[in-house]
């Protein structure tokens, strides 16, 4: 998908509106998005692009079709390039630290820069150390936090990664509150085939990416078997977002041993199915699930993990997360970035 032009059809006196009295007009610039042959890919930002569009504000997607990295780079500064000359639209917004300096190479438009977790914090490998690419990646985010006209992250940890950047807003992702939603459990399972007194254990990841630490997911469940507690772990990954729905509901709980997160959109799925969390300290899990009983914030150790998942399974009831994170429904998180696109152009109005 070169190009893709996503419009609100409403012409509503309610739509927000530029300083010319019409729909904001944003250029999203982005590496992930949801395509006919991988459906799981980037639907994060594909529900932020649904939200704005609800919200009157019209989004046109780059997301250049898959190939070499250079060359989707290539595209892509092309078309943003030639689109931004026309002088079309308001604000180019980027999604991760390379797309978001594509967004920036040119400069008649003002950019919004929005980072995901990785391109700041860098990338975990396998023995616990920091990869050079990530590195590299951080160097060139925390570089365009200082260059573009705002920065959205997702957690105060990202905020603090950006090193002293001016006009950086803390906005994480939000949840499609219609989609993801609390179903019996006993109905999630059957639609999957699955046993209906087993229990299960969801991790909800790639477990091929080592930021993700999928072994000591496995190393927790491992001791819960030691202490007797039958539990299988299931693992949702490269799925639609109607399929990870019933996923998070026929599970008993949820899993995440990240090394590192910005906001993890799996959290707050599952906060939103009111399902129990068990997690890392990672992020800004602490405070998402952190007053939420049945949920878990503990250190990465296997065993406190599995005396977590333990208390988990035996909590039983589904939790309060989906009122404890009413704040987070992603109609409320739209109006947070366009207030960013705002606040870009009123300063750029102000200077001009």
């Amino acid at each position: 998908m070169e190009s893709q032009q996503v419009m609100n059809d409403s012409t509503e006196a309610s739509a927000i509106t530029s300083s010319k009295n019409k729909p904001y007009r944003v250029l999203m610039v982005t590496g992930i998005y949801p395509t006919a042959a991988r459906l799981d890919k980037g639907t994060y930002i594909k529900s932020q692009v649904d939200s704005l569009i609800a919200a009157g504000v019209e989004v046109e997607v780059i997301h250049p079709k898959p190939g070499p990295a250079p060359l989707r780079y290539a595209r892509a500064f092309v078309q943003v390039f030639c689109k931004t000359l026309t002088g079309h639209y308001d604000i180019v917004h980027g999604h991760y630290g390379l797309w978001c300096l594509i967004a920036r190479i040119q400069w008649t438009t003002p950019v919004v820069a929005s980072f995901l977790g990785s391109d700041v914090l860098g990338v975990v490998t396998v023995d616990g150390s920091y990869s050079t690419f990530g590195e590299r990646v951080a160097h060139v985010s925390r570089w365009l936090c200082r260059h573009v006209d705002a920065v959205i992250v997702k957690s105060e940890e990202m905020k603090k990664a950006a090193l002293g950047g001016k006009n950086i807003f803390v906005i994480p992702n939000g949840v499609d509150f219609e989609l993801f939603r609390p179903i019996p459990r006993q109905q999630a399972r059957a639609a999957l085939g699955w046993e209906q007194e087993r229990s299960y254990i969801l991790f909800g990841n790639d477990p091929q990416r080592t930021v993700k630490n999928f072994p000591l997911a496995q190393a927790a469940v491992a001791r819960l078997h030691e202490r007797g507690v039958p539990a299988e772990l299931v693992v949702a990954n490269g799925l639609p977002h109607e399929k990870v729905v019933e996923y998070i509901n026929a599970n008993n709980v949820l899993i995440l041993t990240s090394h590192t997160e910005g906001s993890p959109n799996i959290v707050k799925e599952a906060m939103a199915c009111n399902v129990p969390v068990v997690s890392t300290d990672v992020g800004d899990v602490s405070e998402i699930i952190g007053r939420t009983a049945g949920c878990v914030v503990c250190p990465a150790d296997p065993d406190a993990l599995a005396t977590a998942l333990e208390q988990a399974l035996r909590y039983g009831a589904p939790t309060t997360g989906r009122v404890d994170i009413q704040r987070l429904d992603s109609s409320l998180v739209a109006q947070q970035v366009i207030a960013v696109y705002e606040n870009v152009l009123n300063k750029k109005a102000y200077i001009s």
